[in-house]
């Protein structure tokens, strides 16, 4: 058996390690001979310092705002946006300024611009139907006017009828 260097407790011939204090043993070095003054243990081993690998200030992230409360439209809102929407010239203008240029709330931005694109695929399809009816029919445009505008009519008194 051998004895610890730094507390002068007993150890096994292999152990690398003191069980009382836990420090590492020499493994070169022959274990000394007993300490003739016996060493008092300490009653709590000295904490280990753990290296903290340090980062550099730059790759630090930094918080400096704190991001806004997400503003969120109540149903009343929706309805009369949509009313103000549908008034022909106002609401196109409407459509364009809280579409484009309204980054305080996002959810009034949102849906305007759907609303736009909405509006825009509506007028497409409308178009397209009209020049499906000049070609089929071999019409102006003045006589497939007049027969959308009859078709709109029907269709308009038969959603709201």
């Amino acid at each position: 058996m051998k004895q610890c260097p730094y507390c002068g407790s007993e150890l096994a011939d292999d152990a690398k390690f003191c069980g009382e204090c836990g420090k590492s043993l020499p493994a070169d070095e022959p274990v000394a001979a007993p300490v003739e003054t016996p060493v008092e243990a300490a009653a709590e081993p000295a904490p280990v310092p753990v290296a903290v690998p340090e980062q550099p200030a730059a790759e630090m992230p930094v918080i400096t705002q704190v991001p806004p409360k997400k503003q969120m439209l109540s149903t009343f809102q929706y309805v009369v946006l949509s009313l103000l929407y549908a008034i022909p010239v106002i609401g196109l203008i409407f459509l364009f300024i809280f579409g484009a240029g309204h980054p305080k709330n996002g959810s009034l931005k949102r849906f305007s611009a759907a609303m736009l694109i909405l509006r825009l695929v509506f007028w497409i399809v409308v178009l397209a139907l009209m020049i499906v009816a000049m070609v089929k029919n071999g019409r102006f445009l003045t006589d497939a006017l007049g027969q959308l505008i009859p078709a709109v009519e029907t269709l308009l008194k038969a959603i709201f009828a």
